[in-house]
């Protein structure tokens, strides 16, 4: 793999005719090298190459969306922002241009004004308040977002064809996915004979348990961004969302696809009350919007738990063996919460919270209300 050096970006950029100052890298983008580049006018922009996570060199094939197995494009991305803009009404990057250079494509993007959402609760002071009032800000978008619909269940590629076609009950669609997680699990020898067909056999019977949830006329195919986590979204001063830009991987797919996210990634910040408290405020803006799939009952609340334990599965493989001093051992403390919900049939999202707290620093609790 090409390692696209910040020379090396600025050199291409010039060539495509941009009048470039300075350029930044930016170390987050985990598909992507990205640069935040400063022209003669001070005005900024985004630049970014196609890159191989880490996680999944020599595993899969190239430019394949390792959550979904969606073909990843520029093209496909740039697609989406504007689709997303458009019809969904939410903040995304204009794109001014993309480009071929010898280094490769790349993507010329607005610069997003705010701050990831990250950085606002360090900068709040850790403050519960301000938690809260971005995730019902949070909540009011993703009624906007999920107004969006499709025919069937897949990938959104460009001019909103999905891949594969057809597909109208979830359970088939997750299948491919799961297959293709299990796979790469076998790949990474990260299971035993016994252990591989404990879980092969735990998430064929549960896509066959949610088959008449997850068929298209009760689990409506609605727009899905999929990982939204603390540092793929910037929000303003206040909380509410300023830009949305990390959407290469957008699906179309039940509602409960993205809430899964929500616990996973952002309604455990905190602690159990203020876990319970964050996922009351998005739905309260969720709802205040004119969200139509609050999840109401116990069916509802399994088929999200039901889609964390697939990403249980994602993210045991992604990380196992991964040495980067910090995520050392997610991999197997993903694959403990795994069988360990394969056994209760409970997400214990507490705990994941603390894996990503390993990371982030933030304290356990608000330090302010």
């Amino acid at each position: 793999m090409t390692v696209i050096t910040a020379s090396y970006a600025q050199k291409a950029l010039i060539e495509a005719g941009y009048p470039v100052k300075e350029l930044h890298t930016i170390e987050e983008g985990s598909n992507h090298f990205v640069f935040i580049v400063v022209l003669h006018d001070t005005s900024r922009l985004i630049c970014k190459f196609a890159k191989v996570r880490k996680t999944e060199q020599n595993i899969g094939s190239a430019n394949r969306d390792t959550l979904f197995g969606g073909l990843l494009s520029l093209e496909r991305e740039a697609y989406l922002f504007s689709m997303i803009r458009d019809k969904a009404e939410v903040p995304t990057p204009k794109v001014y241009g993309i480009h071929r250079s010898e280094y490769g494509t790349f993507i010329v993007l607005e610069y997003m004004t705010g701050i990831s959402q990250k950085e606002y609760m360090k900068q709040s002071g850790y403050s519960k308040q301000a938690f809260l009032n971005s995730m019902e800000y949070l909540g009011r978008d993703f009624a906007k977002i999920q107004q969006v619909t499709f025919p069937s269940f897949g990938n959104i590629m460009e001019n909103s064809i999905i891949d594969p076609s057809g597909l109208t009950n979830f359970s088939d669609r997750f299948r491919f996915v799961i297959q293709m997680r299990l796979d790469r699990c076998i790949q990474k020898h990260m299971f035993s004979e016994k252990e591989i067909s404990i879980v092969s056999r735990f998430f064929k019977e549960k896509l066959d348990q949610f088959r008449p949830h997850f068929e298209a006329s009760i689990s409506i195919p609605v727009l899905n961004f999929t990982d939204m986590h603390a540092e793929n979204f910037y929000v303003d001063h206040f909380g509410k969302p300023s830009g949305y830009f990390d959407l290469e991987s957008a699906q179309a797919a039940p509602a409960a696809l993205e809430f899964y996210g929500f616990r996973f990634f952002l309604f455990n910040f905190y602690d159990e009350e203020c876990f319970k408290a964050a996922e009351g405020a998005f739905f309260r803006g969720y709802q205040a919007a004119g969200g139509l799939y609050t999840p109401t009952t116990e069916e509802d609340g399994k088929a999200i738990d039901f889609l964390a334990g697939c990403r249980l599965l994602e993210l045991a493989q992604s990380y196992w063996g991964y040495k980067d001093g910090v995520r050392d051992l997610w991999g197997e403390k993903m694959k403990n919460l795994l069988f360990a919900y394969i056994e209760t049939e409970k997400i214990d999202y507490m705990s994941i919270g603390e894996i990503w707290r390993e990371r982030d620093h933030q304290p356990p609790y608000p330090l302010t209300e």
